[in-house]
């Protein structure tokens, strides 16, 4: 009996209307007319239950460190929590290991925000959830002050991150719930377990109206060998060798969403466009990174017949990378543009080019030189982003890809100083097979610091990787006709 009046409680607010965005149907294609929902189309969406899910989600991690680990963040007691609310342990910004503030945090945030998402709560209002869960979770579950970079990282790298997985779900399994294969179902519990919950528990039925159905995609995974790895110090005359890495195994992915080239479809919420790619390098000296960036707010250019199409506006930035010894993680926001442009019946030319601000980033090393667990520096900054790619469709592509991260170390001590670093991968392709390539790929990391007379150095990293590339088609990324 109890558990059915909770159930009950939960569903007060389920069965909510709503209404989809209304695009003025002359604005649209006519191929793109049958893409988008009706504009009366009704919602469902339940405030009620994520909020439950969030909080019920924060108590079990909480108790699981608390009771079975034994954490010593989560021995926590009536003085540590009123410690956080009189000033005795104000808000501050932590220095926790690197994957747990920049890796940790907001794949926690993910998971609060897709509780939302799946309950059909829109993009901007789903992010409020994470808000909260984080700040609950900073008050009331940790014996330590509040931390700043934790607030925001779970808040708005969960958003980002949790949009990418949210859509991609989406993808696999479609809204209106139906039969799907045990397969598809499985994968879709590995991408979203909060998404798969929730179409269970509300009959598939939940929809936030504004995910779009059958978005033009590319993707490619990517198997292969690091032949080596090396990391040097370039500050004095002399390089000085600090780590030579031997052959190790690679595996990669990039998924593009609303790729660009197809007349039909209409960009009209926020990561409706995203690119987002990871890769993992094992074993020895473990390497690993994920890149997402998504249109939050923007527009399109380029007509139905125009060789030249694009995207321009405000785009979030969640970084988490250690490039090849060096390191770096960013959330943000930067205003850019990412275009295709056909120069031949198949020959095509992609690029990107983006300018960010970064409310809060971390930069340095993977810390081989000492066993401190803080080796690197956190602050604000910037960040640039250069992409161009060289696309012959069904025979291969050559392609650069640039990042640059500027970081200023004030948040913590040292403050004055700065982090640089950049990341530069050149990547060539050719099709061996129909959806199969293979390539070489030589990523280059430089690292420079500056903290004071002595505390500065440059650091170089390079490499060198064969690649064989599964792609659904053999367009290597191009879509349209």
């Amino acid at each position: 009996m109890r558990g059915g009046a909770l159930m009950a409680a939960l569903l007060v607010t389920w069965g909510a209307p709503g209404h989809a965005a209304e695009v003025p149907p002359a604005a649209l294609p006519e191929a793109a007319k049958v893409q988008q929902p009706p504009a009366d189309a009704p919602l469902r969406r339940s405030y009620l239950v994520p909020a439950f899910e969030a909080a019920a989600f924060n108590i079990g991690l909480f108790s699981f460190h608390n009771l079975i680990t034994r954490e010593p963040f989560a021995v926590i007691s009536w003085d540590t929590t009123r410690g956080h609310f009189d000033g005795t342990h104000g808000w501050t910004f932590d220095v926790d290991q690197f994957i747990t503030n920049q890796f940790g945090h907001p794949y926690h945030g993910s998971l609060i925000y897709n509780f939302a998402r799946s309950a059909g709560i829109p993009f901007w209002r789903a992010g409020l959830y994470n808000f909260v869960a984080s700040l609950g979770w900073e008050y009331f579950a940790e014996n330590e002050a509040p931390a700043i970079n934790d607030q925001i990282t779970t808040t708005l790298g969960g958003m980002f991150l949790g949009e990418v997985l949210y859509r991609t779900y989406r993808y696999v399994i479609p809204e209106g719930g139906g039969r799907v294969s045990p397969l598809r179902r499985l994968t879709g519990v590995l991408i979203s377990p909060g998404a798969s919950l929730n179409d269970w528990l509300l009959g598939g039925e939940a929809s936030p109206g504004d995910v779009d159905s059958e978005p033009p995609l590319s993707f490619v995974l990517t198997p292969g060998v690091s032949l080596m790895t090396r990391l040097e110090d370039r500050t004095g005359a002399t390089p000085k060798l600090l780590l030579e890495q031997g052959p190790q195994v690679s595996l990669a992915a990039e998924l593009t969403y609303g790729a660009l080239g197809d007349p039909t479809w209409s960009y009209r919420h926020p990561f409706s466009y995203f690119d987002a790619s990871a890769g993992l390098t094992f074993p020895g000296v473990i390497m690993g990174n994920l890149y997402i960036r998504g249109l939050l707010l923007g527009g399109q250019y380029g007509g139905l017949t125009s060789p030249m199409k694009g995207l321009w506006g405000l785009f979030g930035l969640y970084d988490f990378g250690a490039n090849n010894i060096v390191r770096v993680s960013s959330v943000g926001l930067g205003f850019g543009t990412t275009v295709q442009t056909r120069l031949g019946q198949e020959v095509f030319l992609q690029g990107s080019a983006i300018v960010g601000g970064l409310g809060f980033a971390a930069a340095g090393s993977l810390g081989l030189e000492s066993l401190l667990v803080r080796d690197y520096h956190i602050g604000p900054g910037v960040e640039g982003i250069l992409e161009a790619k060289l696309v012959r469709r069904g025979l291969g592509m050559f392609r650069m890809r640039a990042k640059h991260w500027w970081v200023s170390g004030a948040y913590t001590e040292p403050r004055e100083g700065f982090e640089s670093i950049t990341y530069v991968t050149f990547d060539g392709r050719v099709r061996v097979a129909r959806h199969l390539a293979v390539g070489l790929e030589l990523p280059l990391g430089l690292r420079a610091y500056d903290f004071g007379p002595d505390d500065t150095q440059s650091i170089g990293a390079g490499g060198a990787r064969l690649t064989l590339s599964f792609m659904p088609d053999d367009a290597f990324g191009v879509t349209g006709p």
